[in-house]
């Protein structure tokens, strides 16, 4: 019987690598790589680039390589130099997007953000300096502005909130340029985000309203519009503005309604029903209404199951600060200490940083056996953290 042989592997021999060859190229063992091909190990973040020059393929098409199941559609078969069509480059750029957001999902944002930075650098931006771009133009701008969204948000995740804003300033300025109403709208909502995450209150609002003037002026925007209409909840929830907060979000949810059979445009993030239920339990616990917010909270995490560990491990955050509010301190601590389990596979600095928030907060009740088994916990855990970066720039909008 043949032996089955993973793409990446293929590919490596087809380079005329042994694995001894490879492992000595790049300065590691054997052994490394043997289970790079028989991916039970995906490489770690500081080398992937290295390894891609060295294969001679971009930093998606390794990403393809060594996660078979999240294949999108690719040219590995053509050559690097090749010209291509404005088509075939923007079909290429949204294959990478998939494949590099699913990884993210599952893996946070600190483990891929160097295979980003560097394909955006090396693949895309020689297409925006392109004379001949043809009709394409807008398309790649579109292109380019989400693949530097998909960037803002691997940097905001790894702690790093001025390079993060700078990445969201610069996808809105490619979606103006694109023309491109939905994709501005797009990056508008997650500009409110960091705004958000910043204590920026009333520059959230404004860009989460301005969000919403784009979206109307584009097509297969609902659940879009929806997103930014929970942004603005978010916000209104942290000046204390019960009613407003309660109508935006039922605006938000009247929206996500009627969009299960529209076909959404191009570049646009998903917003889902465990989308709505998280920031709608975030926007309680602000406003203190505690017995909704944890009903909210606990469906969110009951949506967030399989690969999407990252969103399940905020849900269960929310929902520690909700049991915190409500006085039920060893229940908060039982689900911190199931964030802390999955920290060692998400690279994710504001995972991190939410923990260290609820280990101060807890500190003082050490006394609680559960509380005290997470700060035991929480206390084996590094933490990198530069949440306070980017307060004090101008927004774009």
């Amino acid at each position: 019987m043949a032996r089955w042989r993973s793409a990446f592997a293929l590919h490596r021999e087809a380079k005329g690598f042994t694995q001894e060859g490879l492992a000595r190229e790049l300065g590691v063992d054997r052994v490394t790589v043997g289970r790079w091909d028989r991916l039970e190990n995906p490489p770690d973040p500081f080398i992937q680039p290295r390894l891609a020059a060295v294969l001679e393929v971009t930093s998606a098409e390794l990403i393809q390589l060594l996660h078979p199941a999240q294949k999108r559609p690719s040219a590995l078969a053509v050559p690097q130099k090749a010209r291509r069509s404005g088509d075939d480059v923007v079909q290429r750029i949204q294959g990478a997007a998939l494949a590099f957001q699913e990884t993210d999902r599952r893996l946070g944002g600190g483990v891929l953000l160097p295979s980003v930075e560097l394909y955006l650098s090396q693949e895309i931006a020689p297409y925006l300096l392109d004379a001949h771009g043809g009709g394409a133009v807008a398309e790649i701008f579109s292109a380019a502005a989400s693949m530097t969204e998909i960037a803002g948000w691997m940097t905001h995740d790894s702690g790093q909130n001025s390079r993060a804003r700078a990445y969201f300033e610069r996808a809105f300025r490619l979606a103006v340029a694109a023309e491109n109403n939905a994709l501005a709208g797009n990056v508008c909502a997650s500009m409110s985000h960091l705004a958000l995450e910043l204590r920026q209150h009333t520059d959230a609002l404004r860009i989460a309203t301005t969000g919403i003037t784009k979206t109307s002026q584009a097509d297969g925007t609902l659940r879009l519009t929806a997103r930014l209409h929970t942004m603005r909840a978010r916000a209104l929830a942290l000046t204390g503005e019960n009613q407003a907060c309660a109508q935006s979000l039922d605006t938000a949810e009247s929206l996500l309604d009627r969009a299960a059979s529209e076909k959404p445009a191009d570049w646009i993030a998903n917003f889902d029903e465990a989308s709505l239920a998280s920031e709608a339990a975030q926007c309680f616990l602000d406003l203190a209404e505690y017995a909704e917010a944890e009903q909210r909270a606990a469906a969110a995490i009951r949506l967030r199951s399989g690969d999407r560990v990252r969103s399940r491990a905020f849900g269960q955050l929310t929902m520690a600060n909700i049991l915190i509010g409500a006085g039920r301190l060893d229940e908060a601590a039982s689900f911190g200490n199931e964030v802390c389990k999955v920290t060692s596979s998400l690279s994710s600095t504001r995972v991190l940083d939410q923990l260290n928030d609820l280990g101060r907060t807890l500190a003082s009740a050490r006394s609680v056996p559960e509380v005290a088994h997470f700060l035991a916990t929480l206390g084996a855990l590094s933490h990198v953290s530069d949440a306070q970066e980017g307060q004090t720039a101008t927004w774009p909008v």
